[in-house]
């Protein structure tokens, strides 16, 4: 696959992953660009751009799966949080994309991490106080963030998908 060298193809690509097409990360992680006078502004404002309408749209796929999950037990919750933190690899795979300037990829570092901060306290607060599974819930939430998202993470037609060791066992702490 050619890398991407050019503001035109970086950009048809950050708008494809804007749309939620996770293959074009694929082709991004390839790319390099020397940033002009130019296209300097410009290219800041698309990347802000394609990065807030994909947080955003996780966000909502978020909260729409709380909203339809009922939890009747303590699985039922950490496979949402599991899932939530998985479909965060998405954006912290593109924040971490070798061809962004290393100033925009540290601001949207600490972007995602406040954001995931507060995503994880508003849980926390919101966990019932009189609830038998309370401190489990809680050990589960702490675990719940963006240091802990695999490098074997990776996109295969369009889906993440998280490689396993060939051992066939994934280990949690």
């Amino acid at each position: 696959m050619p890398s991407v060298t050019t503001y035109s193809e970086w950009t048809d690509l950050l708008t494809q992953f804007g749309d939620g097409n996770d293959i074009s990360l694929e082709k991004l992680k390839t790319g390099t660009f020397t940033i002009d006078a130019g296209t300097a502004s410009r290219f800041y404002r698309k990347v802000e751009e394609v990065y807030k309408k994909r947080k955003q749209h996780w966000l909502d796929r978020f909260q729409h799966s709380f909203r339809l999950q009922s939890f009747g037990k303590i699985d039922d919750f950490e496979m949402l949080l599991r899932n939530g933190k998985q479909n965060l690899y998405p954006l912290t795979a593109f924040i971490a994309l070798k061809g962004l300037p290393e100033d925009l990829r540290k601001t949207l570092k600490k972007d995602i991490e406040g954001f995931v901060a507060e995503i994880k306290k508003s849980l926390k607060e919101n966990v019932s106080k009189s609830s038998n599974e309370r401190e489990k819930m809680l050990i589960l939430l702490n675990s719940f963030g963006i240091n802990g998202i695999s490098e074997n993470t990776k996109v295969i037609d369009g889906k993440v998908n998280e490689i396993i060791a060939a051992t066939g066992r994934k280990i949690i702490f």
